[in-house]
């Protein structure tokens, strides 16, 4: 929210002085939607304009990113149909929050955003992010309505929205997973974009 004078902002200049320095043939960089004087910004210092693509077109979350890249001949991915019931892993165990949903107090944040996050299987998935699963808090950003209870959606599946491959990021806690798994690509719309790579 703080955009240019958030500290982690010098990551992307210095991206720029990489830029500059080494000139490599391409570059892709991604980023959350933005306001355009902001977007502008970037985009002078790239001299791209960026294309932005919803990984909705590929996968089962709704995920609008801007991409700035040089690769030639970027369009729009085809859209696959993908829902969230065609990620679920029915086997899944996964924490229960009936009870706690429900406690939430009618009128409260907590309970709006409780019922904002609730996702069924023939939606898509709300956009994943690295504190999305903080479910002790307003709710995760993907809770899942089954026919008998309400749940979290599981590593497994989050996985699957990005389009990573099952149990790619098991290595490491299922804290770090959720993680990993909202600060990261989704992978299919990063192979499309290659695509265009000579």
């Amino acid at each position: 929210g703080l955009n240019f004078d958030d500290p982690r902002s010098k990551l992307f200049f210095t991206f720029v002085d990489i830029l500059k320095h080494y000139k490599p043939k391409y570059f892709l960089l991604e980023n959350v939607r933005m306001k355009k004087e902001f977007q502008a910004v970037i985009t002078g210092c790239l001299g791209v304009e960026p294309i932005e693509i919803n990984s909705a077109l590929v996968s089962a979350q709704s995920r609008k990113r801007l991409y700035w890249t040089n690769i030639p001949g970027i369009t729009q991915p085809d859209d696959k149909g993908i829902l969230l019931k065609d990620i679920l892993d029915l086997n899944d165990k996964s924490v229960d929050i009936t009870k706690r949903f429900y406690k939430k107090r009618d009128g409260t944040l907590a309970f709006l955003n409780s019922r904002r996050s609730l996702r069924r299987p023939f939606q898509k998935s709300k956009c994943l992010t690295a504190a999305g699963q903080n479910i002790a808090n307003t709710g995760a950003t993907n809770i899942y309505l089954s026919k008998t209870n309400i749940r979290q959606l599981s590593c497994l599946e989050c996985e699957r929205l990005q389009t990573v491959p099952d149990n790619f990021t098991a290595h490491v806690s299922n804290t770090q997973r959720y993680k990993m798994l909202g600060n990261g690509w989704t992978v299919d719309v990063i192979a499309h974009i290659f695509r265009g790579l000579k």
